[in-house]
């Protein structure tokens, strides 16, 4: 019978402790991918830069078009041909989405995905979300896809939803979702304040959009 020295057994022991990091290490990039494809399945759903009748059956051709139409989100400061759709809002007090007022201010860590880059340490209530960027992100408004996209495009769609309620009587003036940029005189981003986001999908919307237009504008800067 072999029987293993004991080098054989500290090189193993080695070799099991790297394993487990990269199973850790691995399960916390996948779940970061997981949103990253909420994020791109949200955009294919609300889109209109791609018409259903020309979505094609192979799995090559869907993914090359992905490919392009998210490219068309990074180059084009006007990005005038997505479209956001929220989701509509009851005022039930038993509706799932609904936050309680009785939660405190949570933290939420925004971090780039693909080295695990602090962007900010987010705090959020069920009355605001407070993305603070960290002091070593130099990220200017005007960079795109800041303005063009998470403002005009997620926050501002999710503005004209709740006026469209507020006309049909389903919501009052002051629960319309506002927002409110924190900049310097050169534009650089300190924070971004959301008032009444009211729903835990809104939230998460936030969070995984604000995630990737940060990364961008860092890719753009680079």
């Amino acid at each position: 019978m072999s029987s293993f020295s004991e080098d054989d057994i500290r090189r193993a022991a080695e070799v099991r402790e790297w394993l487990v990091k990269e199973v850790t290490n691995k399960k916390e990039e996948l779940d970061k991918l997981r949103n990253t494809l909420q994020i791109v399945d949200s955009l294919l759903k609300r889109t209109s830069f791609i018409s259903a009748s020309n979505l094609e059956s192979s799995a090559s051709n869907l993914k090359n078009r992905n490919t392009q139409q998210y490219q068309s989100l990074d180059d084009d400061e006007e990005t005038t041909q997505q479209e956001t759709q929220m989701n509509s809002v009851t005022k039930s007090p038993s509706d799932k989405n609904k936050l309680s007022n009785s939660q405190g201010v949570e933290i939420r860590s925004l971090k780039r995905a693909k080295d695990n880059l602090l962007i900010s340490n987010a705090e959020y209530t069920p009355a605001f979300v407070r993305i603070a960027l960290t002091d070593d992100m130099n990220l200017n408004i005007n960079t795109p896809p800041f303005k063009t996209f998470f403002l005009n495009r997620i926050l501002e769609g999710m503005k004209t939803k709740d006026k469209e309620k507020v006309q049909k009587g389903e919501l009052g003036e002051s629960e319309i979702i506002d927002y409110k940029v924190d900049n310097d005189e050169d534009g650089k981003i300190n924070s971004v304040m959301i008032s009444n986001y009211r729903e835990r999908e809104r939230l998460n919307e936030i969070f995984n959009t604000a995630t990737w237009v940060f990364t961008r504008m860092l890719e753009k800067g680079n």
